[in-house]
This record gives C-alpha cells, sequence and structure tokens, in this order.
C-alpha cells in the first residue's frame, strides 16, 4: 500500500495570550517528506505578504488519481524557540485512505482554502479518487477558527 506523508515542519506557530483568548496562525514553511513518486508539492513557497503576514503560493502535481490504495496523513510542528527544533503537535490529521480523507476532514476544512486554490470542492455526493493533475494554491493564509483554543503556544 502507497503513502503520502505531507509533514508541516514548522508550517504553523501558534501564539496566544493569557489575559485574552486570542490565537494566531503564522506560516513557517512546508515540506514534503514522502511521496514524491506518486506527487510534487517543491513548488509551494511560503513567503511574506506584508509586514506581519506569510502566504503560502505555489504548484502542486498529482501524477496519479489518489483513491483508496492510497494513505494520507497531515502532521504540523512548532519551534518554541524559534530555533528549528520543532516539536509535532498532537493536532493532526491522522492516518486514512484517500477518499475518506477527502470525504471526511478535507471536506470539513475545506472552506480555509476555497478562494484561494484549484483543489476540488467536495459537496454531498462522496468524491473518490482524487484526481491527478496541476493544482494551485496563491497567497493563503491560515485563518485560526479551526485551532482549539487549547493548544499549546510557541513563543516568538
Amino acid at each position: 500500500m502507497w503513502s503520502i506523508l505531507v509533514l508541516a515542519a514548522g508550517l504553523l506557530i501558534l501564539t496566544t495570550s493569557t489575559n485574552a483568548i486570542s490565537i494566531k496562525v503564522h506560516l513557517d514553511r512546508f515540506e514534503q517528506q514522502k511521496g514524491f513518486d506518486m506527487a510534487n508539492t517543491t513548488g509551494f513557497r511560503v513567503r511574506k505578504y506584508n509586514r506581519t503576514t506569510s502566504v503560502l503560493s505555489g504548484e502542486l502535481y498529482f501524477f496519479y488519481d489518489l483513491g483508496d490504495e492510497y494513505i494520507f496523513t497531515l502532521t504540523l510542528a512548532y519551534s518554541r524557540l524559534g530555533n528549528n527544533q520543532f516539536n509535532q503537535y498532537p493536532m493532526k490529521v491522522s492516518k486514512a485512505k484517500m477518499c475518506d480523507a477527502l470525504n471526511g476532514p478535507y471536506k470539513d476544512y475545506q472552506y480555509l482554502i476555497k478562494d484561494n486554490t484549484n483543489f476540488p470542492q467536495i459537496g454531498n455526493e462522496r468524491v473518490c479518487p482524487f484526481p491527478r493533475g496541476r493544482y494551485w494554491v496563491k497567497d493563503w493564509t491560515p485563518e485560526s477558527s479551526f485551532v482549539p483554543p487549547v493548544v499549546p503556544a510557541a513563543q516568538l
């Protein structure tokens, strides 16, 4: 069984305030760790959009239709001191067959990316497989609505 592992090492730095519940999500970088024969995400870049905001832009290629013979997972990590020593967050998308991930967590969180990408939008009908092809992301910055307030903060 093939697997795709996308590790967003340091992708998110979360900061919280102790006086009020305020969560800020900051992009640091995006890395693909495995699955280079199935997908190419090396075109993704995190860049500064303005003084306070970083965005993700770039192209991604899926070389095959990704069905249930593929496993998907997403892991997030943070660097508390900003020194490239990353700790994994317990918050992640656990390993799942591609079609289950596509019609489950992806469907639930697709609103976060829908205005900044040409990824397929999932409606009420089950979609499988994820179609091969060229996909793009343009100037995506994450909002903090999906982050639970109990996530530990990184120090900036």
